[in-house]
C-alpha cells in the first residue's frame, strides 16, 4: 500500500502546486489569467513531466505554494511552512524572511503554526521506535556536520571538490539572514522573490541531486516574473486581525 499512497500523494501535491499558482493569481494578483499562464508554463517544462511522481520534489513545493497562497492567515501559513520544513529542512532557511515580513502584524500566528507543525512531525518519528528517535530527529533537521562523502550531482565523483561546499553554505546562510534587514519594508512581492531566491540558492550546496529540485523554487520564479505591482500588499494592510495575527508591539 505504500507505493499506492506515494502515488496518490504525488498526484495531489502536483494538483496543489497548479491550483495554488492559479489561486495566487486570482486572489493576490487580481488577475486569474496571470495565474493560469504561470501554471501552464510550469506544466509545459520537461521537469514537470520527469519528476511528477517524486514526493521529495512535489510535496514540499506544494506546501510552500499553499503557504504563499495563505499568507493573509499567518497561522495557516505557518502550519504549511512548518510542514514543508519537517519534510525537508531547507525551508527552515526561509524563516528570517517570513518572520521579517510578519514582524509588525501576524508574527505570533506564524511562529505558533511553524512550531506546531514541527512538533507534530517530530512526534511522528516516535512511531519508528524511541531507540532511533534522535538519529531520525537529526536527519529531519539536518543537525550534522556537512558531509564530504557520498554526494551526488555537481558535488559527486568527478565534479566540484566537496570542500567548496563550505564557503557556498556560508554564503547561503548569510543570504538567508540578510532578508531580516533588507529590504526594511517587505511586501508580497518581496516575500515571493525572496522565497524563490533562498530555495534556488539551496540548490547550489544540496548534496543529493542539487539543482534538480526545481519545484521548490520554480513556481515562485514564474510568479515573480509576471507579478503586478504589490507595493501595498504588506502584512499591516493584508493580514487578518485576531490574537494569533498580532505581533508584540
Amino acid at each position: 500500500w505504500l507505493p499506492n499512497l506515494a502515488r496518490t500523494l504525488a498526484i495531489f501535491s502536483n494538483m496543489a502546486i497548479v491550483l495554488g499558482i492559479i489561486g495566487i493569481g486570482y486572489w493576490h494578483f487580481d488577475n486569474v489569467q496571470t495565474g493560469i499562464g504561470c501554471a501552464v508554463m510550469y506544466l509545459l517544462l520537461p521537469y514537470s513531466a520527469q519528476m511528477t511522481g517524486n514526493l521529495q520534489h512535489a510535496m514540499p513545493a506544494a506546501l510552500l505554494v499553499l503557504a504563499m497562497l495563505a499568507y493573509r492567515q499567518p497561522l495557516l501559513a505557518g502550519i504549511l511552512l512548518g510542514a514543508a520544513s519537517g519534510l525537508v529542512y531547507y525551508p527552515l532557511f526561509l524563516l528570517p524572511l517570513w518572520i521579517s515580513f510578519y514582524w509588525h502584524r501576524g508574527l505570533t500566528g506564524l511562529l505558533v503554526g511553524v512550531c506546531t507543525s514541527l512538533l507534530v512531525m517530530a512526534g511522528l518519528l516516535l512511531l519508528q521506535g524511541f531507540e532511533n528517535f534522535f538519529d531520525h530527529f537529526r536527519e529531519m533537521f539536518g543537525l550534522w556536520v556537512p558531509r564530504m562523502e557520498r554526494l551526488e550531482g555537481i558535488w559527486g565523483a568527478g565534479g566540484i571538490q566537496p570542500a567548496f561546499r563550505l564557503p557556498v553554505l556560508v554564503g547561503f546562510i548569510l543570504l538567508s539572514l540578510s532578508f531580516v534587514f533588507w529590504p526594511s519594508l517587505k511586501n508580497l512581492g518581496t516575500l515571493m522573490c525572496g522565497t524563490a531566491a533562498v530555495m534556488l540558492a539551496a540548490q547550489f550546496w544540496h548534496g543529493n541531486g542539487g539543482g534538480l529540485f526545481m519545484a521548490w523554487f520554480l513556481p515562485f520564479v514564474l510568479l515573480t516574473i509576471f507579478r503586478p505591482n504589490l507595493d501595498d500588499r504588506i502584512a499591516t494592510n493584508m493580514v487578518k486581525g485576531g490574537w494569533l495575527s498580532l505581533a508584540s508591539k
